[in-house]
């Protein structure tokens, strides 16, 4: 491995000290060009520039964040401004050829490519001397060509080169920043090649840009580059103004870049847990109150983050999977607070509060797809569809916050029977009133558990409902046994089956818990599995999917723990002595 590797191709250790130097003197280059040359005022101006990505006109600073993303797998390079770091590489691309800017997560490629075992990140100058990646482009390729799927090693390799050539493209200055000209479609040019205009406006809008990134690449005073800039600005909305963005939805997004709502929420609906737990724990009203209050802040902070996101898009949130997780928390804290309002108990805000941190911060954390996109056109204009996407998860919600619940019971369960234990040791005065209190208390959440299952199974039968209208319209049959939908059927029999059981007094309080954390599993399934891993009208994956990761593998181990030990207990309690 080490013979094979980019440090000793390179001169071992002397090598891996000169990259090192190499990527400090890059940094610290990135910001003397914009730290301390631009005015505060002027780089506000550069975030807000708008570029058409991905099918959408956006800020430069939210443009920046995506393609840093796509590259490092991380929306800032060492925690450097992304605008400041992108219009460096744009302005001096020779410091960054040999700073390690592609990310590699996949560890057989890494091998393949000959990288050290410890690093997760490759230059572009090391991707073009060790030749691997393009020997190994051709074959795959080819089996694109005859429809073959591909391994997870050639998909992982397709990743990277498309890295690759993004990197190619922005030192290329490929970046759609010239709006259509008038009556030339929808699609904005590149300031490379500003295709559409006169060649004398194509020239001037070349020599603007090139006069800035002149003066950015030469760290010129901050007038001179704030007067460059002033004039490339005005030449780019002078193409054609009556297609720029306003200014105020450029804004806007810059504000929710900034602000990011949903990383304050998660915060804060984890306080909230903390709240509600003492409050539960020790019975007092200041840590009861307290919770509640930060609660609804945190509610009121991810909505606006949710609205804001719909603004800026234009369009309902159902485009990705991303926006499906901000979506199904959300829920389940609204049917919480109303639970809440109607019972005045902690354990729907302490089930909810604890679901929507955990919810949040997978969602930042998982490898999914964040940026406003634009909804595919199949899905455009169509009414019934939205309806559907936010019903079908607002029944997730409210049934993973019936899970939560479930996972409250258990504690309880558990706890009481220690409480009864220890006090029947003790013989503690007054023990048998505490004993009855408890099996009050654990009778109630039951009660409540039951309750949330409802209001889930109810959200669910109409998404699968509103989904079959839908797909009638959409393609001329209302349903057809795709994935998605056999299995949100199988979800919501399982369910249905609880409800009917626990009526019909066949099911108990603790089986109720213990078959809500286990159709849990049908509802990952339903949500995740055949999301990313079945074939079909409703696959993100496509088959392609990378392995179960490790986190969700250890969860599912867990949670056959926990329920095992709640039905052994149950089961333990109810023989004759």
């Amino acid at each position: 491995m080490v013979e094979r590797s980019v440090g000793a191709m390179r001169g071992g250790r002397a090598g891996v000290m000169l990259r090192i130097v190499a990527v400090v003197a890059v940094m610290t280059s990135a910001w003397a060009t914009m730290g301390a040359t631009w005015s505060p005022e002027a780089l506000e101006a550069v975030r807000r520039m708008p570029v058409q990505h991905n099918g959408r006109v956006k800020p430069f600073d939210t443009f920046a964040r995506e393609t840093l993303d796509r590259l490092t797998g991380a929306p800032r390079w060492r925690g450097e401004d992304p605008v400041v770091t992108l219009v460096s590489m744009l302005a001096s691309p020779e410091r960054w050829m040999e700073a390690p800017l592609v990310a590699v997560p996949f560890h057989p490629l890494r091998e393949r490519l000959g990288m050290p075992p410890k690093s997760s990140h490759i230059s572009y100058g090391e991707l073009i001397a060790t030749k691997q990646l393009m020997q190994m482009l051709p074959p795959i390729v080819e089996k694109q060509q005859r429809d073959e799927k591909l391994s997870m090693l050639e998909n992982e390799a397709m990743d990277v080169y498309d890295r690759f050539v993004t990197l190619g493209a922005i030192w290329q200055h490929d970046l759609k920043l010239v709006p259509p000209p008038p009556g030339g479609g929808a699609v904005w040019r590149s300031i490379a090649n500003p295709e559409g205009y006169a060649p004398d406006a194509q020239e001037s809008l070349r020599q603007a840009w090139g006069t800035w990134i002149g003066v950015v690449r030469q760290e010129g005073d901050a007038a001179w580059t704030a007067s460059s800039w002033e004039q490339l600005s005005e030449a780019l909305r002078a193409a054609n103004p009556d297609v720029y963005p306003p200014d105020w939805r450029l804004r806007l997004e810059l504000l929710y870049n900034r602000s990011e709502p949903f990383r304050v929420a998660r915060w804060l609906y984890l306080f909230a847990a903390l709240g509600f737990l003492a409050a539960i724990t020790t019975g007092r009203r200041g840590a009861a109150g307290l919770a509640i209050t930060a609660t609804l802040v945190a509610f009121l902070i991810h909505g606006n983050g949710i609205v804001a996101r719909v603004v800026i898009g234009g369009r309902p949130p159902v485009s990705n999977f991303y926006e499906t997780m901000l979506w199904l928390p959300f829920v389940a804290v609204l049917v919480a607070l109303v639970f809440e309002k109607i019972y005045r108990v902690r354990f729907f805000g302490l089930a909810a509060a604890l679901l929507a941190s955990i919810v949040l911060l997978l969602a930042d954390h998982l490898p999914l797809e964040p940026s406003i996109s634009p909804v595919v056109a199949v899905l455009r204009s169509n009414l019934w569809l939205t309806i559907h996407v936010l019903t079908i998860v607002a029944s997730y919600g409210a049934l993973a916050l019936a899970t939560m619940l479930a996972h409250i019971y258990g504690w309880l369960y558990f706890r009481e029977a220690h409480l009864v234990k220890r006090e029947a040791s003790q013989e503690v005065s007054g023990s048998r009133i505490a004993n009855d209190e408890r099996r009050t208390t654990l009778h109630d959440l039951g009660t409540w558990l039951y309750r949330t299952i409802q209001v889930g199974v109810v959200l669910l039968a109409a998404g699968i409902m509103l989904g079959a209208v839908w797909a009638n319209a959409s393609w001329g049959r209302y349903w057809g046994w795709d994935p998605k939908e056999t299995w949100a059927l199988i979800t919501l029999l399982w369910f249905l089956a609880l409800l009917h059981g626990r009526f019909a007094g066949w099911v108990k309080d603790a089986g109720l818990a213990i078959g809500t954390i286990g159709g849990f599993f049908l509802l990952l399934m339903t949500y995740y599995g055949v999301s990313f891993y079945l074939v079909g009208l409703h696959s993100y994956a496509g088959g392609n999917a990378k392995p179960i990761p490790p986190l969700l593998i250890a969860y599912l181990v867990g949670e056959v723990v926990v329920m095992a030990a709640v039905g052994l207990k149950a089961f333990s309690s109810r023989r004759p002595s």
